[in-house]
């Protein structure tokens, strides 16, 4: 049987959408907890100055 190509393009970009999303995950969980929560922080608080001198 033949294979049609445009199920091996989808497979393909299948393939690229699962490696982008382990590239994602490993840029959050190889920060670590300390430095990720450290920037979760940073991230709330500079929130929280926006709101309170912004608004």
């Amino acid at each position: 049987m033949n294979r049609d190509n445009g199920t091996t393009d989808v497979t393909m970009e299948k393939q690229r959408q699962e490696i982008e999303r382990k590239k994602q995950y490993d840029t959050v969980t190889g920060l670590g907890w300390r430095n990720f929560g450290i920037a979760f922080l940073v991230i709330v608080i500079a929130i929280v100055i926006y709101a309170v001198f912004f608004r």
